[in-house]
């Protein structure tokens, strides 16, 4: 059985990247900020990492991101769903709760998000949210491999050794 300390410093890894790498175009926050408030998805997802990051000249602030994600999130935009999540898991804008971070990711990893398919699989590895399951993991982890995901690929490797 893999050590429970290296799984958990593999999650805690990928939870620190940052979440304004992912998710903004460049495009200008006036223009976000229209097209977000006409109900676009990606501009909502877009205007949620500028207020995550604090870019694109807007001033930081959590629960504004954590409100455009979920606007995005709930037309089942995925990598709206997938920053939602990260924002349960870290407390962020939004309450800690593992249960909805894993319930998100599971939306985006079913759209073939990568990045969430790999985030999935670190949580039902650990039991964040739910049961553990290893083998569900590992489905994920396979899926997100399949995908070129090197880090899923890496944490493959050391399951099969233990």
């Amino acid at each position: 059985m893999i050590k429970s300390k290296l799984t958990l410093s593999l999650l805690l890894l990928s939870l620190t990247l940052p979440l304004c790498a992912r998710g903004f175009d460049g495009v200008s926050a006036p223009q976000l900020r229209k097209d977000a408030e006409a109900g676009n998805a990606e501009a909502q997802s877009q205007l949620g990492v500028l207020y995550a990051s604090g870019m694109g000249g807007l001033r930081r602030d959590k629960k504004e991101a954590a409100r455009w994600y979920r606007k995005a999130a709930d037309q089942g935009h995925p990598l709206g769903q997938w920053n939602l999540a990260f924002m349960y898991v870290k407390g962020e804008g939004v309450p800690v709760d593992y249960t909805r971070a894993r319930l998100l990711f599971r939306k985006a990893a079913e759209n073939d998000f990568v990045n969430a398919q790999y985030d999935l699989g670190m949580m039902i590895l650990q039991g964040m949210g739910g049961d553990q399951d290893r083998k569900e993991a590992e489905k994920w982890f396979h899926m997100a491999a399949d995908q070129g995901y090197k880090e899923a690929k890496e944490i493959l490797k050391q399951l099969a050794a233990n």
